[in-house]
């Protein structure tokens, strides 16, 4: 092989390795790449470093001798190896993506794993036997069965492409392309390499991993910007929802009434409720997260301006453990004001609620629990988005949590006795801390 075409190679092979490490150390890129993909990446690095290993050895047996004959057979063989999973490695891939999305079974992977196996075994045994290649004077000889050979990959691709005409709805036009880029570019190598006689086959399936791994950035990349828009309309949305027009009817009415009543607690109640506003309204320029001290304590306005009205029947401790940390803003309210409405109000004599937080090694914890009158959590649709939802608000803030921290939300509650609410927030706020689901693009 000429000097340009072990540049080529080696360029490519520092670039993956490049890619490999990245998606290794990268919670982020872990979190939009499926373990198969990650895998591919990896046995593409040993495919390319057989290869170039293997030009090495025949190199060394062309100036010493034979003796360097059977490490070139051995990495020549490597490389058929290597080959065979990747191209396994990439059905599964496939399959794992659409399995985010609809049933599929696992079959396919399955024969193709027991077809290249038997293939495998055949070219160690040519290492010996010369069945499928040999080596002579430092060149690759195809094998009186080489022909046979290649029908493994052929199989294969026959596969692939059957998956993707398959499930072709599912997988959508954008992301079909390129799973067969994996497929078509190593095919057409053959004539590419006419007119550039370093685009090896490994190349070629080099550069679809590229493209693919390209694809899913970009599709990330995109992702992210609609989540953020997302974020920004649920915030107006639930900020008008938490300002509606007979809480503020209400709170003024109860002020109106203490002024008669003790007109000295009005200045109080005055700035609860301009701080509630206040704190409302800077949800609606504000993307980013705050200080839990500071949500608690726009949370605490907002009890004492229920406390107005409902006076004694509402009362609410606090056990803090925790509190130098961060959450998406409009968390707590919506969770606290369910349990006071529908939880402890609906009692003859109120109740209590307890808002308390911890910290574990991974995660900030915040509870919430109120000994109200319960619910069956078995009924609890938070995707049920009408007026006459119970728990509304409960779904964005779930949906915010997930979003802007990987935070997660559980809901525990039994008839007549109670509910909770765990909020759990990671300590490490990369964005790659959370499940893959909705961020599952092509991979």
């Amino acid at each position: 092989m000429h000097h340009t075409d072990i540049v080529a190679h080696q360029i490519i092979f520092f670039v993956i390795f490049t890619v490999f490490l990245n998606a290794i150390t990268s919670k982020e890129i872990r979190t939009i790449t499926s373990k198969f993909f990650i895998a591919m990446l990896g046995c593409d690095i040993i495919m390319l470093a057989s290869l170039m290993l293997e030009f090495k050895f025949a190199d060394l047996s062309v100036l010493y001798g034979e003796k360097f004959l059977l490490p070139m057979r051995i990495f020549a063989c490597l490389d058929f190896v290597s080959y065979f999973t990747l191209i396994c490695l990439f059905i599964y891939n496939i399959l794992d993506y659409i399995l985010h999305k609809t049933k599929v079974s696992w079959t396919y992977g399955h024969v193709c794993v027991i077809v290249c196996a038997f293939f495998v075994l055949g070219w160690c045994a040519s290492i010996f036997n010369g069945m499928f290649f040999t080596v002579v004077d430092g060149q690759f000889i195809h094998g009186q069965y080489y022909w046979f050979a290649t029908t493994g990959g052929g199989f294969v691709t026959l596969v692939t492409i059957f998956i993707i005409i398959r499930y072709f709805k599912v997988i959508g036009l954008h992301d079909a392309l390129f799973l067969l880029s994996f497929v078509l570019i190593p095919s057409i190598s053959g004539l590419i390499r006419m007119c550039a006689s370093f685009f090896t086959t490994q190349m070629a399936m080099t550069i679809s991993i590229l493209l693919i791994f390209n694809s899913i950035y970009l599709h990330q990349v995109h992702y992210m910007l609609k989540q953020q828009e997302k974020i920004r309309e649920n915030k107006i949305t639930l900020s008008f929802r938490q300002i509606r027009p007979h809480f503020l009817f209400n709170t003024l009415n109860s002020i109106y009434v203490l002024c008669d009543k003790d007109p000295g607690a009005v200045k109080s109640a005055i700035g609860d409720f301009a701080d509630y506003m206040r704190t409302n309204l800077e949800v609606l320029e504000n993307q980013d997260e705050i200080p839990f001290e500071k949500a608690i304590e726009n949370l605490k306005a907002y009890i004492r301006l229920e406390q107005l009205r409902f006076q004694d029947d509402i009362y609410v401790s606090y056990d803090f453990q925790e509190t130098d940390f961060m959450i998406p803003p409009m968390t707590l309210q919506p969770i606290v004001e369910n349990a006071i409405k529908h939880g402890i109000l609906k009692k003859k004599k109120g109740g209590s609620v307890v808002i308390s937080t911890c910290k574990n090694e991974s995660h900030y914890k915040i509870k919430i629990s109120d000994d109200g009158v319960g619910f069956d959590v078995n009924t609890l649709n938070l995707d049920k988005d009408d007026g006459t939802n119970q728990h509304i608000g409960i779904k964005n803030v779930k949906e915010r949590l997930w979003i802007m921290c990987r935070g997660e939300l559980e809901i525990r509650s039994e008839k007549g006795k109670g509910t909770s609410v765990i909020i759990s927030i990671p300590i490490n706020r990369n964005i790659g801390q959370g499940k893959q689901d909705v961020y599952y693009s092509f991979r």
